[in-house]
């Protein structure tokens, strides 16, 4: 194995559209009585456990409330998101799918994820876009309290899978946001950025990754940036 790379899934890979962020809104104003500041919450880039944390604690919940109930409330809207993807499938972003079926099927690549998202949670998204299949594991959102710590554990998990201890050189990490970015940076790997989410390309530039893309349209070009 010469590459260990490493997709983000929201933003980067597809979107999950209206109908998710009803299921997020639902759950926490039936477990919280409230939804917080949805309109205006910065999504991109955080953990699920940390963005109910956040919310709740912006509304005013109470802290102890917040950890008692939060993976209640993480539970239900995985309930309800599985339930909408099975109506309306998640939009993949601009050549999604043919890049992630060419990187996986790669000669000496480990494909894998790294998300926000619970396990669950990455599970549903990427099964309603017939991409699950192209990972070999995930790291999650609820494995380690930043995302800025996600990187050792997928370093870990693909030594354990493979036997190979993966270089931070040997690693990419591709994402829409600058929480991305921080992510590789923290285990020395490549960043390639893509402003198919909410972050701006110049934010991305900014942050420090390596190459930024508007978006995957031209396969070619965003493969071989992954695998450079």
């Amino acid at each position: 194995m010469r590459r260990l790379v490493l997709f983000d899934i929201d933003g980067t890979l597809l979107t999950s559209g209206p109908l998710a962020r009803q299921a997020f809104a639902g759950a926490l104003r039936d477990v919280f009585g409230t939804e917080g500041d949805m309109d205006t919450f910065r999504f991109e880039g955080k953990l699920d456990p940390v963005i109910v944390t956040e919310l709740m604690s912006g509304a005013g919940v109470d802290a102890a409330l917040i950890q008692a109930r939060r993976d209640e409330a993480l539970g239900l809207y995985l309930d309800r998101l599985e339930a909408a993807l099975e109506v309306k499938e998640p939009t993949l972003k601009p050549g999604v799918r043919a890049l992630v079926e060419r990187v996986a099927a790669a000669a000496d690549v480990l494909n894998a994820v790294l998300t926000g998202n619970v396990a669950r949670g990455a599970k549903i998204k990427l099964s309603a876009a017939r991409l699950f299949h192209h990972f070999k594991f995930g790291v999650y959102g609820d494995e380690r309290p930043r995302r800025v710590d996600l990187g050792p554990v997928a370093v870990e998990r693909a030594h354990a899978l493979t036997g190979v201890l993966f270089l931070g050189s040997q690693c990419v990490v591709v994402g829409d946001s600058t929480h991305d970015v921080a992510c590789g940076q923290a285990i020395g790997a490549r960043v390639v950025g893509v402003a198919t989410g909410t972050t701006p390309r110049a934010a991305l530039e900014a942050a420090g990754a390596d190459i930024v893309f508007d978006d995957f349209s031209d396969v070619d070009a965003a493969y071989e940036a992954i695998l450079a």
